[in-house]
């Protein structure tokens, strides 16, 4: 029997790699549906929908194929669930049957509470933020989770006001973190090949 030049043996071997490489890229990747709404009406609800969706798409796009459009919530509402957090699974699931998705992400952001603090030197304001949140797995046909997010954010200032939106933003990133640890502890990694 003829022995390989060892050149040749790593040509075959990267090869192999390379086909094993291409192959887990080309495979598809999990679809996850995110279904979002914001229900704070604020002047500055680009900003809350920017820090939820930016946050979401920076979890799951490197590991999932994130779907995000009018399309999912429309079918949700052609059913009349137009409020995500009294909508039951069995009825999110069916109305996405067809799509083929791995998971189901539903949140909506609810007005945020507002208060008012005044102390001898300072004045400043606390913000709750409460996202109803229900993550869904469809292939298990069950709840990852089901309940709501809320984190308070409190800023205060000696001359001057603060204002709402820098503290409404910093309790929707508190949010996210807590939106984020469930997803990473929940949420079930791609396998190669999938």
């Amino acid at each position: 029997m003829k022995r390989m030049s060892p050149a040749r043996s790593l040509l075959m071997v990267l090869a192999l790699l390379c086909a094993a490489v291409s192959a887990t890229l080309a495979a598809p990747l999990p679809r996850v549906a995110v279904i979002y709404a914001n229900n704070a009406k604020t002047t500055y609800d680009d900003a809350l929908d920017n820090c939820v969706l930016k946050n979401l798409d920076e979890v799951l796009s490197p590991k999932f194929e994130v779907v995000r459009s009018g399309d999912v919530f429309q079918k949700l509402a052609d059913r009349g669930m137009t409020d995500l957090a009294m909508a039951e699974r069995r009825d999110i699931m069916d109305a996405l049957a067809g799509d083929e998705f791995d998971y189901i992400i539903c949140l909506s952001v609810e007005p945020f509470q507002r208060k008012e603090k005044f102390s001898v030197f300072t004045q400043g304001i606390e913000m709750t933020a409460t996202v109803p949140f229900k993550f869904i797995d469809v292939n298990g046909d069950r709840y990852l989770y089901n309940g709501k997010v809320v984190e308070l954010q409190s800023d205060s200032t000696w001359v001057g006001s603060v204002g709402n939106k820098s503290v409404a933003i910093e309790a929707l990133q508190k949010v996210n973190k807590g939106i984020n640890k469930v997803i990473k502890e929940k949420m079930i990694e791609p396998k190669a090949g999938k």
